[in-house]
């Protein structure tokens, strides 16, 4: 059985490695790793930490931040997924086309999911969006965001399977341009109007 809770604040070095893990680039992707990676890659690590530190306190206390995680039965964390409290113009402006959706200034959103590679393909991210789903309507919401790249297939295809729809595809930015990727601005009813 997968349990999806919220993390404890000793957890948060676990997080950040397992994001770090997740989200780095290497500098030179079609050198592989250089040797300017590695502390490169250090101070990506330590910057998710401090991140995850700021937004732990004090916004979980307030219900405005969830970092949820799963573990793969033993007590280490395998998977972790961000709820928030979002306010962006270009988000809520995609939103205002969604029927039946009351004007919004904010938005329940997930973010910064990653499962460890060791631990795919066994249903976890699939529990951890889940797991958002429920503090998003807990906290009111009936909406739950993201974006993803369209390049990331596996992202996709468990996002579209969890029930969730394009709404918008937002500006490229300088960065998604040299690097030939797109997001992909993704929404889910959470419950029937």
């Amino acid at each position: 059985m997968k349990i999806v809770r919220f993390a404890e604040r000793d957890e948060l070095d676990a997080i950040a490695a397992l994001q770090s893990d997740a989200f780095y680039e290497p500098l030179a992707p079609a050198l592989g790793t250089t040797v300017f990676d590695a502390p490169v890659r250090a101070y990506f690590e330590y910057d998710v930490r401090q991140t995850l530190e700021r937004k732990y306190f004090p916004y979980a206390a307030q219900g405005r931040f969830a970092p949820l995680v799963i573990d793969a039965g033993e007590s280490n964390v395998v998977g972790v997924v961000e709820i928030s409290v979002q306010r962006d113009f270009e988000c809520m402006r995609a939103l205002e086309d969604v029927e039946g959706l009351s004007k919004t200034h904010e938005y329940a959103y997930l973010s910064c999911m990653a499962v460890d590679a060791s631990a795919r393909r066994r249903g976890f991210a699939t529990a951890l969006i889940a797991g958002g789903e429920v503090i998003a309507r807990e906290w009111g919401f009936n909406l739950l965001t993201l974006h993803v790249f369209a390049e990331n297939a596996d992202a996709l295809r468990v996002y579209e399977r969890a029930g969730y729809t394009v709404l918008d595809r937002p500006f490229r930015t300088p960065l998604d341009v040299v690097k030939n990727r797109s997001k992909l601005y993704m929404a889910k009813r959470l419950y029937p109007w």
